[in-house]
This record gives structure tokens, sequence and C-alpha cells, in this order.
């Protein structure tokens, strides 16, 4: 019996593609973004480092995955003021971010890798901003505004070792935060529809 040259068929591979999800959150998540390699994950997941690249085109493919995961369900209820669903996305984001601090770091590391889950939840911020009656100048500045606050207080919560099981509600110093500039917004947007 000759072997067959070339890759192997994705049915073919010992693990499937959910189960290699599943093991680099679990690599991230436990050993961190300095850990993660694809021979470390090969390795946890007794395959050769091919096998993984096979399945997602490479490392960026990987983290491109991952956010897909991690972020398919993070958006905006349906209901409320624009104000209001910007708030339920953020807190929906901040939540998936302190889950899985390594990916975001990672994301932050690649600056090639912008998976298409985080252009569509900046696209879904910025269109809520635009709904609040701001403008271009001032929507932009709110998004970077409110982007860098939601990474910066589950990036710090994760470093200083709190875990989203300690506090099921999420950062509660992160909710006051949000609370307070999204009052702010409101309040720039209603003066922007007074005078306009």
């Amino acid at each position: 019996m000759t072997r067959q040259r070339g890759r192997p068929p994705r049915a073919d591979a010992p693990v499937s593609r959910d189960e290699m999800l599943t093991a680099a959150l679990t690599l991230l998540d436990g050993e961190g973004a300095e850990a993660f390699t694809m021979r470390a994950l090969a390795k946890r997941l007794n395959v050769n480092p091919m096998t993984i690249h096979h399945h997602f085109g490479g490392r960026d493919g990987l983290i491109g995955a991952m956010s897909e995961r991690v972020h398919a369900r993070v958006s905006a209820p349906q209901e409320g003021t624009a104000t209001e669903r910007i708030r339920g996305l953020l807190k929906a984001y901040h939540a998936q971010v302190l889950l899985h601090p390594g990916l975001t770091m990672l994301i932050f590391s690649r600056p090639a890798v912008f998976p298409e889950q985080a252009k569509r939840i900046t696209e879904e911020i910025s269109a809520l901003l635009a709904k609040a009656g701001l403008s271009d100048r001032k929507r932009l500045l709110w998004l970077d505004i409110l982007v860098d606050v939601t990474h910066g207080a589950a990036l710090a919560t994760a470093m200083a070792g709190r875990k989203a099981v300690d506090d099921p509600a999420g950062d509660q110093g992160y909710g006051a935060a949000l609370d307070e500039l999204l009052s702010r917004l409101g309040d720039e947007a209603a003066l922007r529809a007074e005078s306009g």
C-alpha cells in the first residue's frame, strides 16, 4: 500500500477544527499570550503543527477564528436609545475581553490582524454614535474613547488577577465609568440637536 502524497483531507484530521479552537482558547486563557504558539497548541492536541496550519492558514487565521468564536454573539440590544444600545454592546464586549484577555493581547500584538468580528463591533458602535447625532469628527473621537476605556478596564482587571467569575455582573468600576461617559455623550448629542 502506497501512501498518498500531499496534505491529508480535512475530514481525516485527528481533531476537529472546533476542538482545535477550544484547545487554543484554553491554552491562551491558562498560559497567556506569551506562551501561545502553534507548537504549544500542537503539543497539547498531540498533532503536527501543520495540521493546525492546514485548518486555519497560520497563526493569523487561528486568531481570527478564535475572535469569531468569542465575539460572534456580542451585539447591541435591539431596543433602546442609541446610548442604551451602545452601553449594552460595550458591556457584552467588555465581558468577553475580561474572559479572554489574552485574545485581545494577541490581536493588539498583530497589527495586520483585525478580525471580522472586531470590525463588525467597531462598525456597530460607530453606527450607533451616528444615530446619537454626533458629527463624523466627534463620532470618531467617541469611538476611540469608548473602545479604549473598554479594553483598558477589562485588561487592567484581568492583569490584577480578577476573573469574571469573581464578579458575575462584570467589573463594577467599568460600569460606573461607562455610565459617566455615556451621560456625557448624551449631553453632547443633546447640545448638537439643539444647535443643529
